[in-house]
């Protein structure tokens, strides 16, 4: 929905004469809207590990996914070929390597268990 409808979804927000903003959005919303499915699996490793009695597993993949978008942010904003972009792909790279993590942890306490 968010990658289909991302113009409209601009739309909403910022007045149709503002074309830079609308086209920034977009990319963004593009981004963004292709790896929702990241953020969702985070979700459920916060609730698992909060549900297995391990809420300290929780703050650790927070740090991750935030420590990981804020360098990111900075240093991929910073090439010039990339620019604004790099904050955008910074929060599902974020999302993605605490996805990881979470699963890698998981699998691991539970092969030895």
């Amino acid at each position: 929905v968010v990658w289909i409808g991302a113009r409209q979804l601009m739309l909403i927000f910022v007045n149709a004469g503002e074309t830079e903003i609308i086209s920034e959005g977009v990319r963004y919303l593009h981004i963004e809207g292709a790896f929702y499915c990241g953020i969702g699996c985070l979700f459920l490793l916060y609730g698992l590990y909060r549900g297995i009695g391990k809420p300290g597993m929780s703050v650790v993949l927070t740090v991750i996914s935030l420590g990981t978008r804020v360098a990111l942010a900075y240093l991929l904003s910073a090439v010039p070929s990339i620019g604004v972009a790099g904050i955008w792909w910074s929060v599902p790279i974020g999302w993605g390597l605490a996805d990881l993590v979470g699963l890698a942890y998981y699998i691991k306490k539970k092969a030895a268990a």
